[in-house]
Formats: C-alpha cells, sequence, structure tokens
C-alpha cells in the first residue's frame, strides 16, 4: 500500500510520523510505503495522476481533480482544508509598498515540467484573489513564468527558484506559502509587501482562493478489493485532529518535520488553525469549496468543462465511521458540487 501527502499539515503527515500506519496493519500482509521515499519516476508520476496502484494520497484538490478527469481511477473520501499564512514578497529596495500598487507589475507563476502544474494553478488562483482583494484584478498584471521541477519531486525548488528570478530582477513580486515560505523569505532578505495570516484566511470570505484545499484520495480498484483497509485508513485519518487537539505541541513538532522548518515558524505560519487544519470530511461547506474550485478550474481550461464528478465521491466510506444517528435524525453528506 502506497501514501503520499503534502509537505504540509495533513492529517496523513500526523499519523505517519507517528507509526500510525505501520502498527493498524502490523499483524497482516500489508507493506506500507511511502511514496515520498520512493525516486523511481514511475511511482513518484504515479502518485499525481493517481494510476499507482494501492494508493492513498491526500493533498492538493486541484490535482486530484484534474487526475480524476484524466482517467476516472481515484475516488474522494474525504476534504480537508490547510490554512497558513500566504506572503507577498518584494526585493528590499522595491518602489511597491502595498497591494495597491500591483498594477502593471510582473508576477511570479510557477510554470513546473509535465503536463499539469499544481504550483501554477495555486499561484494564478492566489494572485487573481490577492488582486481582487487589493481592489484591481489580473488583468492589471502582467503574470511571469518562472520553470521549476517536475511536480513529482517532493521539496522541490518552486520557491528558490521564484526568489532568484525576483531578485535577479525578471519578476516583480512573489507569493510564498506558510512557514517555509517565512523563511525562504527572511533568508534571502526579502520585503513582505503584505502578509495574509492563518486566521485572515480562515475568517474572510474574500480569502477563500487561499485555502490549500486537500483531497483524501484512494485508488479506486484497491477500494473495491480492499474496502475493510480503506475503511480502517480513514478512521485513522478522521482521528488525528483528535490527537492534535490533545498533544498540540506535538502536533506543531509533527507539521514543522513535514514542513522541514522549525517549530516556532510553523506555529508563525499556522496560528492555532492546525487543529482545525487537519480535520478531514465531505460536510457541504467542503463540498462547496470543492466545488468553487471545480468550476475555476473548468472555467481556466485546467480540467473538462463537460467533466462530471458525482461518481468520484464515496461517502459511504465515511459515513461508516459516524455514530449511529438518535431516533428521528439521520446524518447526511451535502451535496453542493455542480456536477453531482
Amino acid at each position: 500500500m502506497w501514501y503520499a501527502r503534502c509537505p504540509t499539515l495533513t492529517a496523513l503527515g500526523l499519523i505517519a510520523n507517528r507509526g500510525i500506519l505501520q502498527r493498524e496493519f502490523l499483524r497482516e500482509n500489508i507493506n506500507v510505503i511511502s511514496v515520498r521515499e520512493n525516486s523511481t519516476p514511475a511511482v513518484r508520476q504515479g502518485h499525481l495522476d493517481h494510476t499507482l496502484p494501492n494508493l492513498i494520497r491526500e493533498a492538493d484538490a486541484a490535482t486530484a481533480l484534474w487526475a480524476y478527469g484524466l482517467n476516472g481511477r481515484s475516488r474522494l473520501l474525504a476534504l480537508g482544508a490547510t490554512y497558513h499564512s500566504v506572503s507577498v514578497v518584494v526585493p528590499q529596495k522595491s518602489p511597491l509598498r502595498s497591494l495597491h500598487d500591483l498594477k502593471g507589475v510582473r508576477l511570479s507563476v510557477p510554470r513546473e515540467a509535465g503536463s499539469f502544474s499544481p504550483a501554477r494553478v495555486r499561484a494564478l488562483r492566489a494572485w487573481e484573489t490577492i488582486t481582487a482583494f487589493a481592489g484591481s484584478g489580473p488583468e492589471a498584471v502582467e503574470f511571469t513564468n518562472v520553470v521549476s521541477d517536475h511536480p513529482s519531486v517532493p521539496f522541490g525548488d518552486i520557491a528558490r527558484r521564484e526568489i532568484e528570478a525576483l531578485l535577479g530582477g525578471q519578476t516583480d513580486a512573489a507569493i510564498l506559502y506558510g512557514a517555509k515560505g517565512i523563511e525562504l523569505a527572511r533568508a534571502a532578505g526579502l520585503r513582505e509587501l503584505h502578509r495574509f495570516s492563518a486566521a485572515d484566511i480562515r475568517h474572510d470570505d474574500r480569502l477563500s482562493g487561499l485555502i490549500e484545499l486537500r483531497a483524501v484520495t484512494v485508488d479506486d480498484p484497491f477500494l473495491e478489493a480492499e474496502p475493510y483497509v480503506v475503511t480502517r485508513l480513514l478512521r485513522q485519518l478522521s482521528q488525528a485532529h483528535q490527537w492534535a487537539e490533545v498533544f498540540p505541541k506535538e502536533a506543531l513538532n509533527q507539521i514543522a518535520i513535514e514542513g522541514k522548518v522549525s517549530a516556532d515558524l510553523a506555529s508563525e505560519a499556522y496560528g492555532d488553525l492546525f487543529v482545525e487544519g487537519a480535520q478531514i470530511g465531505l460536510e457541504a461547506f467542503r463540498l462547496k469549496q470543492l466545488s468553487n474550485l471545480e468550476q475555476w478550474l473548468k472555467t481556466r481550461g485546467f480540467i473538462s468543462s463537460d467533466l462530471s464528478v458525482g461518481d468520484w465521491l464515496r461517502p459511504d466510506i465515511i459515513q461508516s465511521l459516524l455514530p449511529a444517528p438518535a431516533a428521528g435524525t439521520r446524518h447526511t453528506v451535502g451535496t453542493a458540487l455542480s456536477s453531482v
């Protein structure tokens, strides 16, 4: 069984770093392997397009949607939302002084090798959100490509390439994310034009495009062959936030390990929203977030406009983990996706 996750906050990261996956299947003939620790190109690519057999993945929802449109092989088990800081950075001597100055300037947009670039999608959506927040719009700026690694490379050099382009004068402003972004900006002597905190992003609807939506997906043949194994996996993932709530200091340490940053930087980036961020589910508000992302991707041509994701959802797995409803009530999973 393969597992893959983002190098930031994920429920999968919180249980993997504590050996939960290995202990869950210790007495069974199930070998649990991290994609991150494997350098085989076919394995790395297979976790992006979901062609890797026996895979469970918790990572960006945009890539998960693209992969489903590509081959229909995955199934969506749950969604999560990561709230951490987003920093707009410029060189120290830049004439830009506020977000209102982001007009007629060159904004950095990564372009990863391969047929789909998650970092490009994230940056374009973030810039659209930020320029709208500042009262201008994407039509008032110039997007400048910054070529970087293939997206299957863990801890790639995207941010470093953007910083080099910024310091070299090829771009005027860039976006850096989370604790690693804060660390790299300080190391490079960059100036923060503006930092959106985790709390800003969580509580201001105008900043919803800065939320990093995560999708917990599973290889469909694996799900059909081993539904009990997948259910046990999802149960462990669903309990990750409870552990983080009881042991917040250790949870922050684990998040810092995932991102290869200090615990202090993790705390600065996530604030007190890492426990909430560790929660996963298929509630209506999460499906609404996914619907918004789906429509954005379709409008900009990243996925097919006629993609229907109704068959992608498998709400029955997470519903089976819920307590039995009291008499006269029943649990439901919202259906906010536009194409469901």
